[in-house]
């Protein structure tokens, strides 16, 4: 067994357009991402190209009529 703390990370939080805000969900479960990738991700990340399924999916623009414009996205820590 190690002590080492395991490494940080973090939940996407997507804040649609309509005000709801939602973890993105990858493969049916919440995604989390490294803390040294998370800054990079949300900066780089191009809500035009994309929109959000109600349970926090991500699709290409305009592939379901169930998706929601994306406002922004944003970093919450994830609990180890």
């Amino acid at each position: 067994m190690s002590d080492t703390p395991p490494a940080p990370r973090w939940h996407v939080a997507i804040i649609t357009s309509d005000g709801r805000r939602l973890r993105w969900h990858k493969q049916g479960r919440a995604h989390t991402l490294p803390a040294e990738l998370g800054p990079v991700w949300v900066a780089n990340f191009k809500p035009a190209l994309f929109q959000v399924m109600p349970d926090g999916a991500l699709v290409a623009r305009g592939a379901d009529a169930h998706a929601a414009d994306i406002a922004q996205v944003a970093l919450e820590r994830a609990e180890t």
